[in-house]
């Protein structure tokens, strides 16, 4: 939900709620507050937008299919044959396009490759990074006329995307892919997008695999400034999100030295074995809020917070656990007034 927020519209009023939504208190923290701490490393700012609607309903929508590949003898005028692959590796996403280009009353085809490194990993995806290459692509075939031009693609996702585009993530990419068919189209071309499986075949998609890596190598300089995707950006955060029952560091300092155990059914079980009294003196223990010096001088009661025994402050680790042991080394114990002996014998009554 946190993700989502970041990625509505400007105008959505909640969109701009998130301005006080991140001035976290100490004290009346919303709810949001652990999932924003969790995502506090991430630059969420620059996530992409996504409207609730990709294209109006009235639209006409593109029709992806998988289609035998035309005869560049059989098509009137000029033909051209686009086939785009995606890469991740070394940390980085890139795409790498291979453009067969046959003119008008010409036999023969021209070829033309190029690649461009896209984000980081982290920013994007395989997915985003095939919708990216077709933008791409349409944006450098503006001006063309009468030409019949076949985009290629191995990832079903995108194909499907563009068929029928949704409130999902990429969707900035899949405006733009529209936004430049409209424009070509105008000028005469007709645009097919093909979903060629990987188990076919093709000369011109597999040039692009084999080459796609080229956009991502170690040396690869950024070529674009891509929107993050959210879809990554959640994934990531989900893989480093670790599930743990303990307690958070601030909760329970006290009751952690005195008892590791965590509150359960058997918290339950050993107070209902004790009488109130019992019961009593073992909450004040756990707290740390009992009758012993170190306490009652931090709420202004007593007048020191040393213990009898003149070795420490009169804490409840302090009676638990070095009583015993200095009076192992003196080999003799002497309670001194109501402070030792009166917190120990109500430790030994537990027990």
């Amino acid at each position: 939900m946190w993700t989502d927020i970041h990625t509505l519209p400007n105008t959505y009023p909640l969109r701009r709620s998130t301005a006080w939504i991140k001035k976290f208190r100490r004290y009346h923290r919303l709810p949001l507050y652990q999932v924003a701490d969790a995502l506090k490393s991430i630059e969420i700012e620059i996530l992409e937008t996504i409207n609730p609607f990709t294209l109006a309903l009235w639209e006409t929508r593109m029709q992806t299919d998988v289609e035998a590949m035309p005869d560049s003898q059989s098509v009137p005028g000029g033909l051209i044959q686009v086939a785009v692959s995606s890469s991740a590796r070394n940390g980085l996403v890139g795409f790498r396009v291979a453009i067969e280009k046959q003119l008008p009353r010409y036999r023969k085809l021209k070829l033309k490759t190029f690649f461009v490194t896209l984000g980081a990993r982290s920013e994007q995806n395989l997915f985003s990074a095939e919708l990216a290459a077709i933008a791409h692509t349409l944006n450098m075939l503006m001006g063309l006329k009468d030409y019949r031009i076949i985009l290629l693609t191995s990832n079903k996702a995108a194909a499907l995307t563009i068929r029928n585009p949704r409130q999902q993530s990429g969707q900035e990419f899949v405006c733009q892919i529209y936004q430049l068919m409209r424009r070509l189209q105008r000028n005469g071309n007709h645009i097919n997008i093909l979903w060629v499986p990987t188990s076919k075949d093709n000369k011109l998609l597999g040039l692009a695999k084999e080459q796609a890596r080229t956009a991502t190598q170690k040396d690869a300089a950024l070529q674009e400034s891509v929107p993050r995707m959210k879809s990554t950006t959640l994934n990531i955060a989900r893989s480093q999100a670790v599930a743990s029952n303990d307690l958070p560091e601030n909760v329970g300092r006290h009751s952690k030295r005195v008892d590791a155990a965590l509150p359960g059914k058997h918290t339950l079980q050993l107070y209902d074995r004790l009488s109130w009294k019992e019961a009593s003196v073992l909450a004040q223990l756990r707290t740390g809020m009992a009758r012993l010096n170190g306490y009652l001088y931090r709420i202004n009661v007593a007048e020191t917070d040393q213990c009898a025994c003149g070795q420490a402050r009169e804490t409840v680790e302090h009676f638990l656990f070095d009583i015993n042991i200095t009076a192992r080394k003196q080999q003799v114990f002497k309670p001194a007034g109501p402070g030792c002996g009166h917190a120990v014998r109500h430790i030994v009554a537990l027990f």
